[in-house]
């Protein structure tokens, strides 16, 4: 089965292949701290519903995250897919180094908290996460 589109907006979109329980979110574009949140909690919401339990999160076109954004990332949505069938998350981060030392830096704080228990790793390419994922 391909890819089925779950949510679609200006600034996000996710996509879920049930049959091998893989979602893709890609962000669209920079977003502010309140998109972030919608988007983060619609990818909540869509694992629940289809117990996904790899996902390959696109953060290429993301842009700088404002210190509101990182800490909602690092604290809530790190705890909210803890509450879920998550078992890897692929991240393809931007090629900008200071949107990618943020993005890691989120990362770096929700394993600290300990609100993280699934496999995270970063990745420059979609095909190298979508690789690592098994895929």
């Amino acid at each position: 089965m391909p890819f089925e589109t779950k949510y679609e907006s200006a600034f996000y979109k996710i996509e879920v292949d049930k049959d091998i329980r893989l979602l893709q979110a890609r962000w669209l574009r920079p977003v502010t701290a309140e998109e972030l949140e919608i988007g983060g909690t619609k990818l909540f919401e869509i694992l629940l519903e289809t117990q996904a339990e790899k996902v390959v999160a696109n953060a290429q076109l993301l842009g700088a995250l404002s210190p509101e954004a990182k800490e909602w990332l690092s604290s809530r949505f790190f705890e909210l897919l803890s509450q879920t069938q998550l078992k890897m998350l692929a991240r393809v981060l931007p090629e900008n180094m200071f949107h990618r030392i943020s993005l890691e830096s989120v990362v770096t704080r929700a394993e600290a908290l300990g609100v993280t228990n699934f496999q995270v790793k970063n990745f420059s390419l979609q095909e190298e996460a979508l690789e690592w994922l098994g895929h």
